[in-house]
């Protein structure tokens, strides 16, 4: 919770402190509430108000989250306030029309019992433009995960990757522009990237964004083979952390629309057990056994507040190095 403190304290500039809720205290609460969440009392601009933070790592909608946050508002006669990790848009959308009252440390605070709704804007169209386009992501990770490609000129790259010769050529020039890469050559040119992986790595993160581009729930996971484990399904593959219940999958733009065309069945709550995510590259380039590259597994999850999250994804770089 110590991130939470430190947010509360950039945006409003006050400090507050966080009491545990003792087992005696929550005696009027349900089990399963009591299962589920850690609960924290603080005072916030003279109102004492509940800090709830889940006690594992699956989501749930915004309509349970709302009958949980009415139980625990019920019984112990105070307003709640959730302490979540990091959440897509939509669903912040979702809890904001449901009034649940949330934190996300560090990107947003919604506290309609106090008036307050602010929003950290960190993306902004500047910083969106200094984001490596999508090719130039894919060919760069290729480069770390694959093989050393200085020794194909752009086409030979372009065949590869399954992009347009133009594609990867605006790609190159991309990389160059960002000091990643350089381009050699006039007639049969080549990008050359120099130094080792790692610190290739820790330089181009700046300009690195996460792939998912957007992400659909679905009753029944398709069974193509150009579908791959992403998200905690692929975590959970390279690391120690539990799956959970839901899985994750990952396709392309191109892929999905075929899928599209075939009827797939997409649920428009988050209550199905299939998540996919449409990824802004193709994620088979870059895939081994059906499961996404660690890489773009990393920049999908960087963002989660969850420290459980956090030390596996530690980990999954631990391993690609």
């Amino acid at each position: 919770m110590l991130e939470l403190k430190d947010y509360l304290h950039a945006v409003l500039g006050i400090s507050i402190q966080l009491e545990p809720i003792s087992l005696d205290e929550q005696a009027g609460l349900p089990l399963f509430i009591r299962q589920m969440y850690v609960l924290y009392q603080a005072e916030l601009f003279g109102r004492k108000i509940i800090f709830l933070q889940r006690k594992n790592i699956q989501s749930l909608t915004a309509q349970k989250l709302r009958k949980h946050g009415e139980i625990i508002e019920k019984a112990l006669k105070l307003p709640v306030v959730f302490v979540l990790p990091f959440i897509e848009s939509y669903n912040r959308k979702r809890l904001i029309q449901k009034q649940v009252a949330f934190v996300i440390p560090g990107k947003q605070l919604f506290i309609p019992q106090l008036l307050i709704d602010l929003k950290e804007f960190r993306q902004t169209i500047h910083k969106q433009q200094e984001k490596l386009l999508p090719a130039a992501q894919c060919l760069f990770l290729y480069h770390l995960l694959k093989e050393n490609i200085k020794t194909y000129n752009l086409k030979a790259i372009a065949e590869k990757l399954h992009y347009a010769k133009m594609t990867i050529t605006r790609a190159a020039k991309n990389l160059e522009e960002k000091d990643i890469a350089t381009i050699e050559g006039k007639k049969e040119k080549r990008i050359i990237f120099g130094g080792d992986r790692k610190e290739l790595w820790k330089k181009a993160l700046p300009f690195l964004q996460s792939p998912v581009k957007k992400v659909y729930f679905l009753e029944n996971l398709p069974q193509e083979n150009f579908v791959y484990r992403a998200s905690f399904s692929a975590l959970s593959h390279y690391t120690d952390l539990a799956e959970g219940d839901k899985i994750y999958f990952a396709v392309s733009q191109q892929d999905f629309k075929m899928l599209k065309k075939k009827h797939i069945q997409i649920v428009p709550s988050g209550e199905a057990d299939v998540h996919f995510e449409v990824w802004k590259y193709a994620p088979g380039v870059l895939a081994e056994n059906r499961v996404v590259d660690p890489l773009s597994l990393y920049l999908s999850l960087k963002d989660r507040q969850d420290e459980r999250v956090r030390k596996a994804l530690h980990s999954l770089l631990d391993r690609v190095w």
